[in-house]
């Protein structure tokens, strides 16, 4: 089969198979490829050629995307019971090429005879809603074509299964069935397209969603917003791409929140573009579209909108709308003191207000404050067993609030398929178990959790959240139940931000007031916090550049990950904190300078590449390896805003040779 032959049968509408001949193997090389495959952070991604679904010249491609689907058919199919009916979402967002994928997968889900359910009436689906969808319905697993905040020309494919968490368990499965479907020259069967029984567009779970976030969102804030709206509070949403739009304006629609050029929902870049509006295209560098970026918020024309009052706040979501940000405003007379609490202010000329910035961190512990403080005025704190939970990354102002409040937190790995994890145990625990298991938690420590467990957040440094109500979240039928969905609710995140800004508005308080006032009324050190992003390659370059570059960065960046690793598994085997120190400063590129002594190192996880936690007297480290960019990622937190920058120069600069 040629390539050409290959595009004529995944556009066709008619049954046929795509046969892995030796041609086929060859010339997209998945020999090498099937060998280098593995599921990550957020399961596939890889570069894709926006020009062409098809290309042999990328790693994410219609034959590949074919592969992935007969693999995960493969193995549900085995696990199935005899006689099961097995039925599966496919979804995706606005990228390049998505609907042609999500038809590749629909057509090979159908030939293994699964029922397909595709959405309804949209074409677009963000994460958060395929996670809540496929668990309410009880399907036995979902996929949603993105590659989240990564720029256009990187494809994804995040699996997930029955409660809508990230595939974990079947990770292993899948991987072999990968190499072996390339390594038998596989024929994949792809059913027919149009009015196939088994190819439904009925995926549709909006008013079981809006219910749902009741038991988080209580309905007197939501009276709240509408008594804003009617007093001129109007709220500008940017959806980069547009992936958000059409979902969350039915959502808003069902809550009785108008939308639209008059609305208090305003949105803006909301059109569907596989190129995101070419946000994130900075002096001829794509930085991707994360709402948390520096090159994303503020080049999206916040300021404008905010200086010119035809909007009070400003929210940002990613494309599949798992990541959200948002920008304010704040009296300039107080731009000092705000940056002096670590917050982002930029002061514009001739204006009464300057425009404020927010970090998630920021967002979470605001967000945090509130839930905790409304809780307590309805009484409902005391009523179940409240507990918060972040990745290990994340700022510890959330560990400081939740110790005001005698509240537990677990800490957990970095990846929301983590939080699934943790949250299985929790839901599924003996009658008498309280003490979290070591291995579900990134660090050692020693949190217990009572019986009756609602979840105040969890989140994750990056920008991406859930919430957890006064009721566990049910599936259709009423059998299972859950803290807290599986996936990060950008949509959820957007709405009690939402919520607050409209308290604040009717009482004539900004966002950055309302911030640094619980920032001391809890004695708040965790306070300034910084992520540095070390590249690695130049993900744009193809062919042999691409290879020879990705060889150079893998080898550097076990060669940095094992360097850390060492570190901690000699602290953990006695050595001392002073020899820890003399390790990290014999690697220091800038004569005369040092490093503090460390009081506690650790391993977040079993592979390397997870990373190393570092803790001194006066501030954090984390070195990981991102599973979703080619970058280290440098997290430092701290008491001092000069002293973690200096600390963190030198932990990036280390001569590690």
């Amino acid at each position: 089969m040629k390539n050409s032959s290959i595009r004529e049968l995944i556009l066709s509408d008619q049954e046929g198979r795509l046969a892995l001949t030796d041609e086929i193997i060859n010339l997209y090389r998945l020999e090498k490829w099937s060998k280098a495959f593995t599921l990550m952070t957020a399961g596939y991604r890889d570069q894709l050629d926006p020009e062409d679904f098809a290309s042999p010249g990328v790693s994410f491609n219609a034959v590949t995307v074919a592969i992935l689907g007969e693999a995960k058919a493969r193995v549900f199919k085995k696990s199935a019971q005899p006689g099961e009916t097995l039925h599966v979402h496919v979804a995706g967002e606005t990228r390049p090429h998505t609907q042609t994928f999500i038809k590749i997968l629909a057509r090979i889900y159908a030939a293994h005879g699964f029922t397909v359910h595709l959405r309804a009436k949209v074409k677009t689906t963000p994460i958060w809603y395929s996670s809540f969808g496929v668990f309410y319905s009880g399907y036995q697993s979902g996929d949603n074509l993105t590659a989240s905040h990564s720029q256009f020309f990187k494809g994804g494919w995040k699996p997930m299964d029955g409660y809508g968490k990230q595939l974990v368990e079947q990770e292993e499965d899948i991987i072999r069935e990968v190499r072996s479907i390339v390594a038998s020259k596989a024929s994949i069967p792809l059913a027919f397209w149009e009015a196939n029984p088994l190819i439904l567009s009925d995926f549709d779970v909006t008013p079981a969603y809006v219910e749902y976030q009741k038991s988080v969102v209580p309905h007197s804030a939501v009276e709240e917003i509408a008594n804003a709206g009617k007093q001129g509070f109007r709220c500008a949403v940017c959806t980069v791409g547009g992936s958000m739009k059409n979902t969350t304006a039915r959502i808003f629609e069902a809550m009785s929140i108008p939308t639209g050029e008059d609305g208090l929902i305003q949105y803006f870049y909301d059109e569907e573009d596989s190129q995101y509006h070419k946000i994130g295209q900075v002096e001829g560098e794509n930085f991707g579209v994360d709402p948390t970026k520096k090159q994303i918020y503020r080049n999206i024309g916040a300021q404008e909108k905010l200086s010119e009052h035809s909007a009070d706040i400003v929210f940002l979501w990613d494309p599949d709308g798992d990541r959200f940000n948002m920008v304010t405003t704040a009296p300039s007379q107080k731009a000092d003191f705000y940056r002096e609490q670590g917050l982002e202010v930029e002061v514009l000329p001739d204006k009464e207000q300057c425009i404020v910035y927010f970090t998630p961190n920021q967002i979470y512990f605001m967000l945090s404050s509130f839930r905790l403080e409304k809780l307590a005025q309805s009484g409902q704190l005391n009523e179940y067993d409240w507990f918060m939970a972040s990745s290990v990354t994340t700022s510890r102002a959330l560990d400081e609030l939740a110790r005001a409040h005698r509240i537990p937190l677990v800490h957990v790995k970095v990846g929301f398929k983590y939080w699934g994890n943790f949250a299985e145990w929790l839901e599924s625990r003996s009658g008498t178990e309280t003490l979290v298991p070591a291995g579900k938690m990134a660090l050692d420590e020693k949190v217990e959790i009572g019986k009756k467990p609602r979840l105040i957040i969890m989140c994750e440094e990056s920008g991406g959240a859930v919430f957890g109500g006064t009721s566990l979240v049910s599936n259709a039928a009423d059998t299972k139940h859950l803290v807290g969905i599986r996936e990060k609710d950008g949509f959820q995140l957007g709405f009690l931000s939402l919520s607050l800004a409209a308290r604040l508005y009717t009482g004539k308080q900004s966002f950055a007031d309302y911030y640094c006032d619980n920032i001391e009324r809890y004695a708040i050190k965790s306070k300034f916090f910084h992520r540095h992003d070390e590249r690695l390659y130049d993900e744009r370059l193809t062919g042999g550049a691409r290879e020879k570059a990705v060889a150079e960065a893998e080898a550097k960046k076990h060669r940095i990950m094992d360097f850390f690793k060492q570190l901690a598994k000699d602290f953990q085997n006695g050595a001392s904190a002073e020899s820890i120190q003399a390790a990290l400063n014999s690697h220091i590129a800038t004569p005369g300078e040092s490093l503090p002594a460390p009081s506690r190192l650790c391993l977040i996880g079993e592979s390397v590449l997870e990373g190393t936690y570092l803790e001194f007297d006066t501030f954090w480290v984390v070195v990981r390896a991102s599973g979703t960019d080619a970058v280290l990622r440098y997290y430092v937190e701290g008491e001092n805003r000069d002293d973690i920058r200096h600390y963190q120069g030198l932990l990036v600069g280390l001569n590690i040779s």
